[in-house]
Formats: C-alpha cells, sequence, structure tokens
C-alpha cells in the first residue's frame, strides 16, 4: 500500500490527459455558430491528450513496464499525433478567421507526415519478434539501432510543429491586417483566445524542439530536465485555456480568404469618378456615423462592389477602409469642438457623435491625425 504508482511528472501528464479530454467533449457539446471550428479545436486537444499519454508510457518509469506487459504494440501508437496537431491547428485558426474557408483537395497533402509515421515505425517496431520489441521499447535501443534514420524521425516530429506554429501566427497577423480594410471599428473584435492558442502551442513547441537539440548533442542531464519543464509548460497552458474559455467568449469577426481588398492598385488604374462618389458619400452623406460602418455596406450605399470601393481608397486616397472612415469621424469631432456648443459636451458624447464606438479609439485617432488630443484640441480653440 505504500508503494508510489506514480511520480509528481507523471500526475501531471495525467491531469494533461483528463483536462484535453474534458475540455474537448466541451467543444464538441457546444459547438454553437462556428461548429466546424469548435470541432477541430476538440481534435486538436484530443491529439494532445495522445501526446501525454504517449510521453507517459514512454518514459513514466511505473508505468511503461505495465503497459509493454499488456501489450507491447501500445508503444508508439500515438505517435502520429506529433505530426497531426500542426495541419489540425493550422485548420482551425484558418476556419475561425475566413468566412469561406472549406477543406479542398490539397489539404490531404498536410496529412502525408501523419500517414507515413505509422508505415515507418512498422518497419522500425512493430513488424519485430517480441524480445527485440522489449529492446526497442524498454531500453530505447531504437536509438542505436536505427540511428541513421530514427533521428529524422524525431527531428521531423519536434520541427514540423514548429513550423505549423510559425503559419499559424502569421495567418493571425494576416487576418488583423485585412480587418483594416473591411471595417472601420475593431475594437471589440478580440483575438485574446486565438493568440493565447496559437502563441502558446508555439512557445511550448519551441522549446520541445530545443530540448531536442540539447538532447541530442548528449548534454543529457540538462535535456530531461528541459522536457519535464515542457511538459509543465504545456499543463500550465491547458489549465489556462480552461479558465479563459469558462470566463471569457472570444469574439471573432469571420472575413473572406480573398486577399483583393488588400492588393496594392496602380493610381493610373484608379477611376475619379469612383473617388469622387467614395468623397461624397461621406462628406454630403455622412457615412461615418455608423460607428459599425464595414466595407460591404459601405459598398452597397456607394453602388460599387467592394473590389473597387476598396481599390479607390487605397489606391486613390492612400488609406486602408479603417483609416479612411476613421479620418472622417475625427474632422466630424473638430468641427464639434470648434463649435460654441462644444464647452456643453463631454468628450465620450463627442466621439460618440462623430461614430467613435470607444473613448480609446477616438484618442487614438485623434492624436494620430491630429497630433493633440481632444481635450488639447479643445483648449486650443
Amino acid at each position: 500500500m505504500k508503494s508510489v504508482l506514480f511520480n509528481i511528472h507523471d500526475v501531471a501528464l495525467l491531469l494533461r490527459v483528463g483536462e484535453c479530454s474534458m475540455l474537448a467533449l466541451l467543444f464538441f457539446a457546444h459547438r454553437g455558430s462556428k461548429p466546424l471550428s469548435h470541432a477541430l479545436l476538440a481534435v486538436f486537444l484530443i491529439l494532445n491528450s495522445m501526446i501525454a499519454l504517449h510521453v507517459l508510457m514512454l518514459w513514466g518509469e511505473a508505468v511503461r513496464f505495465k503497459v509493454f506487459d499488456t501489450s507491447p504494440n501500445l508503444f508508439f501508437i500515438f505517435s502520429f499525433a506529433y505530426f497531426l496537431q500542426g495541419p489540425v491547428l493550422y485548420w482551425y485558426t484558418r476556419s475561425l478567421i475566413y468566412k469561406d474557408f472549406k477543406f479542398v483537395k490539397t489539404d490531404i497533402l498536410h496529412l502525408i507526415p501523419t500517414l507515413l509515421a505509422p508505415l515507418y515505425l512498422y518497419f522500425v517496431y512493430y513488424r519485430h519478434p517480441l524480445e527485440l520489441k522489449r529492446g526497442l521499447a524498454l531500453n530505447f535501443e531504437i536509438y542505436g539501432t536505427f540511428d541513421w534514420n530514427f533521428n529524422w524521425f524525431v527531428h521531423a516530429e519536434k520541427t514540423l510543429v514548429v513550423i505549423y506554429g510559425a503559419v499559424c501566427l502569421y495567418q493571425v497577423l494576416k487576418y488583423r491586417s485585412l480587418l483594416k480594410h473591411r471595417y472601420s471599428d475593431t475594437e471589440k473584435i478580440d483575438l485574446t483566445w486565438l493568440l493565447l492558442l496559437i502563441g502558446g502551442f508555439f512557445a511550448g513547441w519551441l522549446w520541445i524542439l530545443m530540448t531536442h537539440i540539447v538532447g541530442y548533442h548528449h548534454f543529457l542531464q540538462l535535456g530531461d530536465f528541459m522536457a519535464i519543464v515542457g511538459n509543465y509548460l504545456i499543463f500550465i497552458l491547458i489549465n489556462v485555456l480552461i479558465f479563459y474559455s469558462l470566463l471569457y467568449s472570444n469574439v471573432i469577426v469571420k472575413i473572406s480568404d480573398r486577399l483583393d481588398d488588400a492588393t496594392p492598385v496602380e493610381k493610373s488604374t484608379i477611376d475619379p469618378n469612383h473617388v469622387a462618389r467614395i468623397n461624397h458619400a461621406m462628406a454630403i452623406d455622412k457615412l461615418f456615423l455608423n460607428s459599425r460602418l464595414t466595407l460591404d455596406e459601405f459598398s452597397k450605399r456607394v453602388e460599387l462592389p467592394p473590389r473597387q470601393v476598396s481599390a479607390a481608397i487605397n489606391g486613390g486616397l492612400k488609406q486602408n477602409f479603417h483609416e479612411f472612415v476613421n479620418s472622417h469621424r475625427v474632422e466630424e469631432a473638430k468641427r464639434i469642438l470648434r463649435g460654441s456648443e462644444a464647452d456643453h459636451i463631454t468628450v465620450i458624447d463627442i466621439a460618440t457623435i462623430s461614430g467613435f464606438n470607444s473613448k480609446a479609439a477616438f484618442n487614438r485617432f485623434f492624436k494620430k491625425f491630429t497630433g493633440m488630443t481632444p481635450t488639447q484640441y479643445r483648449a486650443s480653440q
């Protein structure tokens, strides 16, 4: 009764398995308005649960021998999860931010490493007799017997996820840029959840890759310590994600994946009539007073395709849609601040009247276009 079944590191891995599984069930059960995104996130969490089990079976002293006695074929059974988690996070990111996301035939290319992993492991492990499997699984003779190619397998296992993490971060940064070509107000579009998820796992994967590099160069004691730290980093991240998902509902607006709106256009190709119609809509119709104005709504009002409106603003006025609309809001605020009634109106009221949704955005854009705060501008008048 006094024997120790698990050490503290094994317990952390078991908790990670349980938490990932429960959070995955939560996203499967409550898919809401984003069923595909939540399903992909659930799959991603299940893959992380499998990876934690894989680490526990491979390195847990209290577990590995019992697992082998139960079935030697359980070893390395979850290795494919290392290669699949990157593509799943990539698809989740795109499904969350792009409204026209759908799987295409070329997506099968992302699955090639995942499909090759079991095939490779069959030749280096599963096809061998029991005693050789014992040496490969329990004594890690696999690192000597198949050193020349098994190292490359582990290199790919640790490196591919880092590449996918970087690609996912790039997708989010591109999304933030595209938002400014489509929305006049981005204050309520919160990317905290997505950045926490992608940034956290990217940092964890990068740490694991560094751990592998250290261990590969025979700094085994330091490598073991870094591996333990890496497991705890992922464990802490999972807990933060659970806490965050229960207390906060992320607000992410899906946009089109097409980049036409952000593509630079030569000024010579801009129709002056389009520019005049757009300026008229702002100066005379004051469409900027709509605090939730989007490129699609604006295009309908000026009776032009969104692509042509965006081209006229980007190429003819040298601004993106976000800057263009808010510059007119600032001009409206300046007009009010110069008026005799300005003394009886608060700054936040002026922001609301001018079309801004928040005081922070009002102050930021006002200072950007005038070089002073609204209060300073009022005093100057």
